[in-house]
């Protein structure tokens, strides 16, 4: 007899609360029919309007089937569709994975061993390689989307509800999905495609061999900054016992040109396997050939891709790499006694090059210092050579090796150049055309033309959203900033004025954002 108090979603019965999101709640359930653990993730459509809901209904379907058509191992597989009997609210029914994400791994464990972080990576590249392949693209790669087995394998969970998570929770002026781990043109809102996925893997990748994220920053804005306009710490800096040329792949997969960037998941698997191959835990040996392979092969050319462009190749020779890789394995303590050592020599070679001057300036200078002969027909006659000194250079006095000096003239003095302070500026507006102006000290110092474009993200938000970022090198010390926006159709003139000291050399972020009427600007730091 069944059990009036279990829960059920159709057919489905619950089991168990996996966890919550904001989407909704995950259930592992059971379906009785297999007897087969499932778990479901239900989406949550509570305050929306009956035509909004409707949409969603409909699209929510149409990427569940397109979603459903994956059958890969490394993708958790998605079963049925239903809506829940109480509320009506839709859920997806999908592969029960034992284990847990990513994100759980890294928050616990701060990084992974460089084979499993390789491994891991290896394994979502191919997944996605194939899902990019039957024209699905993920669009929310992250750490919470990647599932590790109990048998140490990745899974990628979301496929299909990924993009209408992001575009359900979308809001006037928020930065969509997880910024940290978004490609540049998704933060612009331009078009996305695969490689937008695996330059997320690239960020992930970093976060799994340094435990840093690439893109660090105290607020949305400052990280979609950083993002679109800087470049991270190489991994190999972070950790010297990680390969120099792992530096090679994560730069190329995180390029912000995404023209730059592994074209197709299989040729970012490939350069992943080898380093696997090559950088085994506890080696001393290494294919050089092998490794410099990394950075010249063609792209595709596992694949088949028709694209020619190289990798970019670190602009070293083959010995140099060797030397690079001896020192990365060399231990700490025989690091430090090499420096000391290279530092003793230094220090002896100059206080030595002080005291001695060698015999081919001597006989330049001798003459110089010479007495002036008493006859006078032999002082004006330039056919005998001056004698050169029985003595030896180094037996000269001192005081004589200091008048030598005296006469060569001093060098100039030195100019103390201070550098420049490096301003970051990062807008988020809502116009449609507009120009913002910043004034240092009453100058007029840049200009910058603001677009927006319209923004439809399923039919929660119609409007214009615009996001743009700039770095501009102020002279150091205290001045006074004012920023001044005035839209295309001068219906909206603002100004905001604001004093701040610059230090040379230092990087200062500012947020320039705006209400969503356009009647507020507002300034703050980082």
């Amino acid at each position: 007899m069944e059990n009036t108090e279990t829960k059920r979603f159709g057919r489905y019965e619950i089991v168990g609360e996996l966890g919550r999101g904001a989407m909704g709640v995950v259930f592992k359930a059971r379906d009785p029919q297999i007897d087969r653990t499932v778990a479901i993730k239900t989406v949550s459509l509570w305050r929306q309007e009956a035509e909004e809901e409707q949409e969603f209904r409909l699209r929510f379907l149409n990427e569940a089937q397109a979603a459903g058509r994956l059958h890969h191992s490394g993708i958790v597989s998605i079963f049925d569709v239903g809506e829940s009997p109480e509320n009506r609210d839709p859920y997806i029914v999908l592969e029960y994975v034992a284990g847990e994400s990513l994100n759980r791994i890294l928050a616990r464990d701060k990084k992974l061993p460089l084979a499993t972080a390789l491994a891991l990576a290896e394994e979502v590249a191919e997944a996605l390689d194939y899902a990019h392949a039957q024209g699905v693209v993920h669009r929310d790669i992250k750490p919470a989307n990647i599932l590790v087995t109990e048998t140490g394998h990745a899974k990628i969970a979301d496929f299909g509800i990924a993009k209408l998570n992001l575009a359900h929770f979308t809001l006037p002026g928020r930065v969509l999905g997880t910024p940290a781990y978004m490609a540049p043109e998704q933060l612009s809102g331009e078009g996305v495609d695969g490689r937008s996925d695996l330059f997320s893997l690239g960020v992930i990748l970093y976060a799994m061999v340094t435990g840093h994220s690439a893109f660090q920053g105290s607020s949305a804005t400052t990280v979609c900054f950083k993002v679109a306009n800087r470049e991270p710490v190489a991994a190999s800096a972070l950790d010297m016992t990680l390969p120099p040329q792992l530096d090679a792949v994560i730069s190329r997969a995180i390029a912000k040109n995404p023209d730059e960037r592994y074209q197709r998941g299989v040729d970012f698997a490939e350069d992943l396997r080898i380093l696997q191959e090559n950088y085994k835990p506890g080696s001393t040996t290494t294919s050089l050939q092998a490794i410099t392979g990394i950075g010249m092969r063609p792209v595709g050319s596992r694949s088949g891709s028709t694209t020619s462009a190289l990798r970019p190749v670190d602009a070293v020779t083959d010995v140099e790499r060797a030397v690079r890789y001896a020192l990365l394995k060399a231990p700490i303590r025989d690091l430090i006694i090499g420096a000391a050592v290279i530092v003793l020599l230094v220090i002896v070679g100059t206080e030595t090059k002080l005291l001695v001057i060698t015999p081919p300036k001597m006989s330049v200078t001798v003459p110089t210092l010479s007495m002036p002969s008493a006859d006078p027909a032999n002082s004006t006659s330039t056919t005998q050579p001056p004698q050169a000194p029985t003595q030896p250079a180094s037996a000269l006095p001192m005081r004589a090796h200091k008048k030598a000096r005296s006469r060569i003239a001093p060098p100039p003095a030195k100019q103390i150049v201070v550098p420049a302070s490096t301003l970051d500026v990062a807008v988020q507006h809502q116009f449609k055309d507009a120009t913002l102006s910043l004034w240092v000290d009453d100058k007029l110092f840049w200009t910058r033309p603001l677009h927006g474009g319209l923004q439809k993200k399923l039919v929660v938000f119609n409007g214009v959203r615009g996001v743009e970022s700039e770095s501009l090198q102020i002279p150091a010390g205290a001045h006074l900033l004012r920023f001044r926006v005035v839209s295309a159709d001068h219906t909206t003139d603002l100004s905001k004025t604001m004093s701040a000291e610059f230090i040379g050399g230092d990087t200062k972020t500012l947020q320039v954002t705006f209400d969503k009427h356009n009647t507020i600007m507002r300034l703050n730091w980082e």
